[in-house]
């Protein structure tokens, strides 16, 4: 009887399987086909959700709510960039959501609108409440609406890091460090209860700069000055929508349907929505320009292991590997979202980048973190770019091992090792470090960030004593990092798109994304069979990343040019 229940079981679910997967091929042939057409007298409607990344993942196709899906930030530049001199487009109409994080981007997304604007055509925003970030995209509208429950974020920016030593002391961990750079922060909640005066140092002057670089362009978007806009952080943060119209903050409160009224005054009659996806694929045009330019995205951690996500040394060394040998690339430009990772990986795609370099011009981008690992990378590069809140730098290279022996005694268990040398059981678990051990450690970690100084001051043309005195792990803004030498130019993926053509001397070419997405078909196979992880609420979902690489403590044990995971700025 239970043979037969689990065979039912087993049936049903093929069935319902195959009926997703045709009804999706369905769908997509159904949209694929569809005849997209610009009306006169149209408004570019363009929405974003939580989260603004580079561009969307075909793995999260969402094929049940599919006008919803919210468009990556190279989708959304496309549309604004096509539609500032298409005389069907009047105006652009932003609805934002509750947007967190992808500062940078947002930055990027800003110039955009600027530049749109120039046409003498106008940008409206909406929204049912703003974030902090969300209200900082849309101060560069000419009209922010807002409903009437809503509320608008202001309140400056903050840092909040866990720290675990005690915690790890109490079951009977400790952690052992060897680290090269003052600042090198990443391993310092294992270690210590608090913050160091310099972790301390380099985060404050991050959120100051940060915060300086919101406060003055909202002063100017909003006719405010700085004095006022620091008194409104400081004494209201959240604002309900009266307070913000009587700030000046935003410009009206209304309902979505008196929005879309208002925007029918200002066009003259009634106009024609059209979404950021159907504009594009109205402007599509088939290239047949041999020269290519590849934009190779560089997003997550850096790692040894081939796999599909993060940065995969093994991955993306092959694109690269084929990115050499396509004589047809005329560029490549590097977009970087990464904390960095395994010095390892990060060495061998530094060779692979840089073996490009000699055979074209090689651009790099920085989205909202390009630091350790992610820098790394940078310095094989022509020229780097980075958004004024880019975080970046990070020159400095630990190792971390985890001393479980007091955990293992207290719970009776005992390890007998048996060895032939010194170093034999190197590295173990249940002992601590020897002074030997500590040394050819110490050894180790100082010859990669001696080799990490070098590929800075040789990219940089820098000598080594300034290349120290800004590196010893320490993490900069754009602007610092610009100040300091650490980038050549403040910009978005745009900019470094026409910087790389402009020195590829390229007359007409296409634009390559890579890795390649994944298709219809793939993402949705790949939705229905990915396991669930588990993830932390808020405010703990940067540490989402931890629980779900079993490796990524293990991981630590090699050295390591990496970020703290553990920061988050809002």
């Amino acid at each position: 009887m239970q043979f037969l229940k689990n065979l039912l079981v087993s049936l049903t679910s093929l069935i319902i399987f195959s009926i997703i997967i045709c009804f999706g091929v369905l769908l997509i042939a159904f949209n694929s086909g569809e005849d997209i057409e610009v009306k006169e007298n149209s408004i570019l409607k363009i929405s974003i959700g939580q989260t603004l990344v580079d561009r969307i993942s075909s793995s999260g196709l969402n094929l049940t709510n599919s006008p919803n899906v919210n468009n990556g930030l190279l989708s959304i530049q496309k549309s604004i960039k096509m539609a500032k001199n298409d005389p069907l487009i009047k105006a652009i109409y932003f609805e934002i959501g509750e947007l967190q994080g992808s500062l940078a981007n947002v930055s990027s997304l800003k110039r955009s609108i600027e530049n749109f604007k120039k046409s003498g055509k106008s940008v409206f925003a909406y929204s049912e409440g703003l974030s902090q970030i969300g209200y900082y995209l849309a101060c560069s509208s000419d009209s922010i609406f807002m409903n009437h429950l809503s509320f608008v974020e202001w309140k400056g920016l903050r840092a909040k890091i866990l720290y675990f030593k005690t915690m790890l002391n109490k079951v009977g961990i400790k952690a052992e460090p060897i680290r090269v750079g003052k600042f090198k922060s990443a391993i310092e909640p294992f270690i210590s209860d608090s913050i160091s005066p310099a972790n301390f140092l380099q985060i404050k002057e991050m959120l100051d700069d940060t915060w300086s670089c919101l406060l003055l362009d909202v002063a100017s978007k909003r006719g405010k000055s700085v004095t006022e806009l620091n008194n409104i952080a400081n004494d209201i943060g959240y604002l309900m929508p009266n307070e913000a119209l009587e700030t000046g903050l935003i410009d009206g409160i209304k309902y979505e349907d008196e929005v879309y009224s208002f925007l029918e005054s200002i066009v003259g009659i009634k106009p024609n929505y059209i979404s950021v996806n159907n504009y594009n694929k109205s402007n599509e045009i088939n290239s047949q320009s041999e020269s290519k330019v590849i934009v190779l995205h560089a997003d997550g951690a850096i790692i040894d292991t081939d796999s599909e996500s993060d940065v995969s040394g093994v991955k993306y060394g092959k694109i690269l590997d084929d990115v050499l040998k396509d004589n047809s690339v005329g560029a490549l430009v590097l977009r970087i979202n990464s904390p960095g990772g395994s010095a390892l990986a990060s060495e061998k795609l530094w060779r692979k980048l840089k073996l490009i370099q000699q055979k074209i011009p090689l651009i790099v981008s920085m989205g909202n973190i390009a630091a350790s690992g992610g820098y790394y990378l940078a310095s094989a590069s022509d020229f780097i770019l980075a958004e004024e809140t880019t975080i970046t730098g990070s020159i400095g290279v630990f190792g971390l091992m985890f001393n479980v022996e007091e955990l293992i005694n207290s719970v009776g268990v005992n390890v007998e090792s048996v060895k032939t040398n010194d170093l034999s059981d190197f590295p173990a678990f249940d002992r601590g470090l020897s002074e030997k051990e500590k040394n050819r450690m110490k050894n180790g970690i100082e010859t990669i960030y001696k080799t990490f100084v070098t590929r800075v001051q040789d990219s940089r043309k820098m000598s080594s004593e300034a290349v120290e005195n800004i590196a010893q792990g320490r993490v900069w803004t754009g602007v610092q990092a610009k100040r300091i030498g650490l980038v050549d130019s403040i910009g978005g993926l745009v900019d470094a798109l026409a910087v790389a053509v402009r020195e590829a001397n390229l007359e007409s070419h296409k634009v390559v994304h890579l890795p390649k997405e994944l298709s219809s078909i793939e993402a949705i196979v790949n939705q229905l069979s990915t396991k669930h992880q588990l993830c932390l609420p808020a405010p703990f979902t940067q540490y989402n990343y931890m629980i779900q690489n079993p490796d990524f403590f293990k991981n630590f044990t090699k050295p390591q040019a990496r970020l703290p995971f553990v920061i988050e700025i809002n």
